[in-house]
């Protein structure tokens, strides 16, 4: 298979045009010397001005614009693991070269991992016809990699071709972008270094030492992962001093700290450098970016958390254990002991009387109860007969399976994997120093899960059992490891093994091999090797069977496993939310809560008093005065008479009012521990009568649009520059001068204005290209609307420049999309199916459960529903939902809440919209006929919905009248027993009403309007 890449996704193609962006007006000359890049103008006014115009949208404390005294220009681009990152720095060097000739770029990463998987992003083929075909990029990018030398003694040393070949490359080469891959270890002094040596028997260019010759070249370098790059240790400033780039661009989701001031006033910060893009960690999540979090962790029968490690042990001597168990202030206490031969195990706990041990081997202790344990053994004293590292290894089992199955239903499978943190290598490893125990009791532990598993499979899943056997009869096929070892190791089996997990993420993602034989390789096993730069979209559960220390950014350990996976195809799946397991130990029991505070950061929680915004927003979705919001909160014992919030009560307050605290969807981020994932029934009875509903809203759609009349925007072009929307920008620059005043500094800002015009203007055939190129207009069409303006307005030289190039793209695109309105449809996307669902099979029968229940909501009300309800518990988010759901219409055939993100209506402007609840509504003549889509909107009357909300309207009921005109035809199998519905082949399209309800609204005056109406 291959992977797939998409060109336009938006949070990708920002960060591009961003950086693009910031040499708009900026001296760029040409190289003197053929091996050179263009030579930037870093001390141009408008590189600076630039960089704060496209920080407008970042928060105040990420705004500062600093000009490196280094000699270089910094920018930094924020973008969370999963995101894509590696495409959009890939991108953005054809860009870059595109627009402004630079033609010779360092990519500098701190791992082999990240070097590994960069360059074979980037020789993969798939993706360089990617950029080649689908991004229209003429050039082709030549990677050189740097290696270190093994020379045998005696032999000349000759400079790597690699190098050569980047600095030689003339920029009289069109076609080719030359990078060069250098991971941190060769970016220091060292005596052998690659880089740094002067004793090769050639020079290139006249320099015999590699750096300085690649520093002639004036790159630009790209960092990746810049937490590993802080700016005072020694690489960054060998970057600085030896390397020389003009430019530093870091992209990363993590960046180091630096400390301002001293002692009490020492204050820790981010080292950001002209930020010019923040996909932080909180939008990822939001957007549906990435996938969600759900932590577990194996738990003490008896609630007492202390668990005994065997560390190491002496033939005939002793054996050492360490004692792990938390404080009162949950702090990780760690102890020792080491016992003998015949010593009691009550020594460790008083839970272990009546074990002592009765033998010490080189890596095993027989125990007086006929058990034995070896070294690295981890178990809690009151489950001694199974170890807590086996109980963690069943409790990922059980969640990968559940994912698997649920992944092999789809149309389109996805190969699902699990990887696993681990000690020590002897312990997975066959080796001759220890039994590998661990290797041992997962391969006892899969096997009898494979065995459960295949049980479980029905008359629907042969091609699944098929699989699960297969991975039964090769056991030793359906795992894989990778350690920091292997990079030395000469065995065939494991340089397979790494060659897979490293440099071939295809053929992980594949379920087949190409000789047709199944895939069952899916556990993946490592030490902390695998970590920043390393990944893969279809890892959905991570265990740690071991420590990673306390330090580690919560972020970076689950970073492995959240990009969005892609199925059997080698598409990426958008618009499903989809949740990756992560298995911890009980000492991090406390995962999300310091997940959560490193996205948010400490501020979000030192909120002292609640704000007249935050007043209001209550109001508004709850439809009450700002009066009566404080009488509630102060009932409630949230806020003080003065609005303080009272701290014992902060964390209830965020849990009922999520949204006014910027707080994640509880969906995303969970902890099972806590949250245990709610089964929630379905009323199969109701289901199959709402099927008809269901599925209709479950099918996928896309906006299409007519074509609009050139003579419509021949007018719009003009109307846009007669109506003087376009200004001229008068730009101002900033001099600073400082005067003693009675022993006092004092700065004197003076303001110098700098007309745009000066020095600025296109080519009239240059500024119709890049009015083309911004709005999508032909530049025949582009070129009538200026004549008819011009007739209208005399239009002066100085209109012709990059600045109203900009600004005619805005207001042209708010003026078209008035006309868009007029012109789009909804089309059903072809080749698609409906299930399986988050309430149906793939088979379309109805599923038990809802597939998660936390999509219905994270607040629930005891008691049970009314008989019409589509499910046996109610789960709701806000008051007007809890209301919908008790509410008792003796019409209502069935209803039910629709889970979140089931169905997304996309919209002209790029948004997407989703309604709450569906309803199946009888007629006056007690038939059920009338079909009913609610959307809950936080807004007390539909007056107060702007306009564009109320054009949403308009849309999804469009969309709703499109299918039922036009119908739709699926074919159904296996339907053969369901009665009358299920003996349906084909389907048309049925009438469905779609509305918004405000707070003001009862859900039951809603329906019966909608009966009056239908008569």
């Amino acid at each position: 298979m291959e992977l797939i890449l998409k060109r336009n996704l938006e949070h990708q193609t920002i960060p591009i045009e961003r950086l693009c962006s910031i040499f708009s007006n900026v001296g760029i000359q040409k190289p003197m010397n053929s091996i050179e890049n263009p030579i930037i103008d870093i001390e141009s006014p408008y590189l600076y001005q630039n960089i704060k115009r496209v920080q407008s949208d970042l928060p105040s404390n990420m705004q500062s614009v600093n000009q490196n005294e280094a000699g270089y220009l910094n920018i930094d681009i924020k973008m969370e693991t999963g995101t894509g990152k590696t495409y959009v720095y890939t991108k953005a060097i054809y860009e870059l070269n595109k627009l402004y000739g630079f033609k010779k770029f360092i990519i500098a990463v701190p791992s082999l991992a990240i070097k590994a998987g960069t360059a074979n992003f980037m020789q993969l083929q798939s993706n360089i016809n990617h950029f080649k075909n689908e991004c229209d990029y003429k050039t082709e990018i030549k990677l050189r990699t740097v290696e270190s030398i093994k020379a045998k003694k005696g032999t000349k040393k000759y400079v790597p071709n690699s190098i050569r070949d980047f600095v030689t490359s003339s920029n009289l080469q069109r076609n080719t972008i030359e990078v060069l891959l250098v991971n941190m270890q060769h970016l220091k002094e060292s005596k052998n270094g690659v880089l740094v040596r002067d004793d090769y028997d050639s020079h290139i260019e006249g320099y015999y030492r590699p750096i300085d010759a690649i520093s002639a070249t004036r790159p630009i370098m790209i960092i990746d992962e810049p937490h590993r790059f802080s700016r005072n240790n020694a690489t960054f400033k060998f970057i600085e001093e030896q390397v020389k780039p003009q430019m530093i661009i870091r992209f990363g989701a993590t960046f180091p700290s630096k400390f301002i001031g001293r002692g009490k006033n020492r204050v820790e910060l981010k080292d950001y450098e002209n930020l010019i893009y923040d996909l932080n960690i909180h939008k990822a999540f939001e957007n549906n970016l990435i996938k969600g979090v759900a932590k577990e962790h194996v738990e003490s029968p008896d609630n007492e958390e202390e668990v005994f490690k065997i560390l190491t042990m002496k033939k005939g001597e002793f054996v050492r254990f360490q004692k792990t168990e938390l404080n009162e202030q949950g702090q990780t206490i760690k102890t020792t002991k080491e016992l003998k031969t015949h010593d009691s195990l009550s020594l460790l706990s008083p839970k272990l009387s009546g074990i002592s041990i009765d033998g010490i081997l080189a890596t095993k202790v027989n125990l007086s109860n006929g058990e034995e344990k070896f070294t690295g053994d981890v178990f809690f004293a009151d489950v001694f007969a199974t170890s807590y590292v086996r109980e963690s290894i069943r409790l990922a089992l059980k969640r990968h399976f559940e994912t698997e199955r649920e992944n092999f239903k789809r149309k389109f499978k996805i190969k699902t994997l699990a990887l696993f943190f681990i000690d020590d290598i002897h312990s997975y490893r066959d080796n001759d120093k220890k039994e590998p125990y661990l290797k041992n009791i997962f391969e006892e532990e899969l096997s009898k899960k494979l065995e459960e598993e295949i049980d479980k499979c029905n008359i629907f899943e042969s091609e699944y059992q098929k699989y699960l056997e297969e991975s039964l009869a090769n056991i030793n096929e359906t795992h894989a490891g990778y350690f920091s070892q292997d990079n030395f190791s000469s065995e065939e089996e494991i340089e397979r093994e790494v060659n897979t997990i490293l440099f071939d993420k295809e053929k992980l993602l594949s379920l087949v091999h190409k000789d047709g034989k199944a895939n069952t390789t899916r556990f993946i096993f490592s030490k902390w090797t695998l970590k920043e730069g390393w990944d893969n979209p279809n890892i959905f559960t991570i265990a740690k069977l071991r420590s990673s220390g306390s330090d580690n950014s919560k972020l970076q350990e689950i970073g492995r496993g959240l990009r969005l996976p892609v199925d059997e195809t080698g598409n990426r799946i958008e618009n499903e939310t989809f949740m990756l397991n992560y298995i911890v130990d009980f000492t991090e029991k406390d995962f999300v809560k310091k997940l959560e505070e490193e996205i948010y950061g400490e501020t979000s929680f030192e909120q002292k008093e609640i704000t007249s915004e935050q007043i209001e927003k209550i109001a508004t979705n709850k439809g009450l005065s700002n009066e009566e919001v404080i009488i509630d909160l102060m009932s409630k014992g949230y806020i003080s008479f003065d609005r303080e919030i009272k701290t014992e009560k902060l964390q209830n307050f965020m849990t009922e009012y999520p949204e006014i605290f910027n707080k994640l969807d509880k969906s995303r981020i969970r902890d099972r521990n806590i949250d245990k994932n709610k089964e929630v029934a379905i009323r199969k009875d109701n289901y199959w009568k709402l099927k008809e509903l269901w599925e209709q809203l479950n099918e996928k759609y896309y906006l299409h649009f007519d074509t609009i009349n050139n003579d419509v925007l021949i007018s719009i072009v003009s109307d846009v520059i007669t109506e003087d929307l376009i200004n001229k920008t008068v730009r101002r620059t900033k001099r600073e001068t400082s005067e003693m005043v009675q022993g006092e500094l004092i700065f004197n800002v003076t303001l110098d204005s700098i007309d745009s015009s000066y020095g600025e203007t296109l080519n009239y055939g240059t500024f119709l290209k890049a009015i083309a190129e911004s709005t999508n207009l032909s530049i025949p069409l582009i070129h009538a609307g200026i004549v008819r303006a011009s007739k209208l307005k005399k239009i002066e030289k100085a209109f012709f420049t990059k600045d109203t190039v900009r600004s005619f793209s805005i207001y042209f695109k708010q003026r078209i999309y008035d006309e868009l309105l007029k012109i789009y449809s909804y089309r059903k996307l072809p080749n698609t199916t409906v299930h399986p669902t988050e309430l149906t099979e793939e088979n379309g029968h109805p599923r038990d459960f809802v597939k998660t229940s936390a999509y219905l909501g994270v607040k629930e009300r005891k008691g049970t529903p009314l008989e019409t309800y589509l499910y046996d518990t109610i789960l709701f988010d806000s008051e007007i939902e809890e209301n919908n759901i008790i509410e008792n219409i003796s019409s209502v055939e069935v209803y039910g809440k629709i889970p979140k993100r089931t169905m997304q209506i996309p919209f002209i402007d790029g948004s997407t919209y989703s309604p709450d609840f569906m309803y199946v509504i009888k007629d006056k003549e007690g038939k059920p006929t009338i079909n009913l889509v609610v959307e809950s909107k936080g807004v007390k009357k539909k007056q107060d919905l702007r306009g564009t909300e109320d054009h949403k309207i308009e849309a999804a009921n469009k969309l709703f009248g499109m299918v039922k005109e036009s119908g739709i035809n699926d074919e159904y199998e296996g339907q053969a027993g369901l009665g009358e519905l299920g003996d349906k082949l084909n389907r048309n399209g049925i009438s469905v009403t779609y509305t918004r309800q405000t707070n003001n609204e009862k859900i039951l005056d809603i329906v019966n309007q909608l009966i009056e109406k239908k008569q």
